[in-house]
């Protein structure tokens, strides 16, 4: 959601649905658990309590990952789970427009999709961003605001 309306930047973010922050959260909990209790039950309790709390983090990494769009004067900044991103001048973009809702079929992260989309997605809304032959699409909780905040950004940099 856009933070500060009108001013010279604006971000967008979303984060990973609740049901499946839950889902990934309880199947985190449970295979950090039966790998951990595995590993001490065979002695191995050093081994057993470095899988458990790499398990963990990675699994909170997860579901804490979110989708930031960042809008500045000239250009568009957008990062998912804080590693994977892309800055796309105005200038460069064709079309902007609300899309679909994604889930865990389209996966989630830096993601390579039919059609030469590149996807940065958390799940839920998303919007998808078109230049040249090749779509952006990104996740975004409020994705008319976010597309109307670009195509005003894009009409701007026309001029």
């Amino acid at each position: 959601m856009s933070n500060h309306q009108g001013d010279p930047r604006e971000t967008f973010r979303a984060r990973m649905p609740r049901k499946y922050r839950l889902g990934l959260l309880l199947l985190g909990a449970v295979s950090t658990t039966l790998a951990v209790v595995g590993m001490l039950l065979d002695g191995l309790t050093a081994v057993g309590l470095l899988l458990g709390v790499l398990l963990a983090v990675t699994f909170i990494a997860i579901v804490m990952m979110q989708a930031v769009v960042r809008l500045d004067d000239e250009e568009l900044t957008i990062k998912v789970a804080g590693i994977f991103g892309t800055s796309i001048p105005y200038r460069q973009i064709d079309g902007v427009a609300p899309d679909k809702v994604t889930g865990l079929g389209a996966g989630m992260g830096l993601r390579k999709l039919p059609n030469s989309t590149t996807g940065y997605l958390v799940g839920g809304p998303s919007v998808r961003i078109s230049k040249g032959n090749a779509d952006v699409l990104v996740s975004t909780d409020d994705p008319t605001e976010l597309a109307a905040a670009l195509e005003r950004r894009r009409a701007r940099s026309i001029r």
